[in-house]
């Protein structure tokens, strides 16, 4: 007998903001925190939460401008911003040992949080991102051209689906892609189908000259706790040669290359990744 797994929903308030996050509870267990990508939200982890929940207590937070939570009415969405929402977020959930696992824009704030907090995260896991000096890659380009021209509003959800199927990776199953039209768009007041993040924001800051991102090498060479590099193999955002100067530069790493899958690793082979983490986390 297959038993259904679904978490419930959560919302908690930090310095005036409303977030909301997945609660898959394990009563015990020990905590695992997930943050999702650019323009994701806390869904795209179902897959691997549902599969790990009977061992880890999963929280899944939708960071700001994403997803169910706030956007920054400032439009704030610097990595310092975001690493500062999840202090609050500990403080609220009064998290203080966990496993810290972030895909692309929430691997990037994951570096950033481990840094700030070495006594609470335990164990790190790097989804196909690297320090920020090292993501200005065609991946990146590609992520910040597709925003660029992301069409605002759709008349109906087949629409929707119908572009989402012509950006897809070539990887995407139609229950994934299924999935991400259910929690990535939403009905607008005029009755058409928007989006499920700050698109207005984030397509206006990409396209105005932006100085480089913060340099991250210095701040992975100290951190300590054992870390999981995790690179999709035909991934167009992390190349295998920022991956391999990564294991060389961190303390503590293991590096695992996933096959059939590209950037957004979680979703393009999820069997594999969650056999990969699980290992790691032995």
């Amino acid at each position: 007998m297959t038993i259904q797994v679904q978490p419930q929903d959560q919302t908690i308030n930090v310095d005036g903001m409303k977030f909301h996050y997945l609660d898959w509870g394990a009563a015990g267990k020990p905590t695992m925190v997930l943050l999702h990508g650019f323009t994701s939200n806390a869904h795209t982890w179902d897959e691997f939460a549902a599969a790990s929940c009977p061992d880890y207590h999963i929280l899944a937070l939708d960071q700001r401008g994403h997803g169910e939570s706030d956007w920054a009415k400032d439009g704030n969405y610097t990595t310092e911003a975001y690493a500062s929402d999840f202090d609050g977020f500990c403080d609220a959930l009064n998290l203080k040992s966990f496993v810290l696992m972030g895909h692309s824009m929430g691997g990037r704030n994951s570096m950033a949080i481990t840094a700030r907090h070495p006594d609470k995260v335990q164990k790190l896991i790097l989804v196909d991102i690297g320090p920020a000096t090292a993501t200005a890659s065609s991946g990146s380009n590609r992520i910040s051209q597709g925003v660029i021209s992301r069409p605002p509003e759709f008349d109906s959800l087949e629409a929707v689906m119908e572009y989402m199927k012509e950006n897809a990776s070539p990887y995407s199953t139609e229950a994934a892609l299924r999935s991400r039209l259910r929690y990535s768009t939403k009905q607008l007041p005029n009755g058409k189908i928007g989006w499920c993040y700050d698109l207005e924001t984030f397509r206006a800051q990409r396209q105005i000259p932006a100085p480089p991102p913060a340099d991250q090498w210095p701040l992975i060479r100290n951190i300590t706790c054992p870390t999981l590099i995790v690179r999709g193999v035909d991934s167009d955002v992390l190349s295998p040669e920022v991956a391999h100067q990564m294991e060389e530069t961190m303390p503590n790493p293991r590096l695992v290359e996933i096959a059939r899958a590209g950037h957004g690793v979680p979703t393009d082979n999820p069997g594999d990744f969650l056999a990969a983490v699980r290992s790691f986390l032995k």
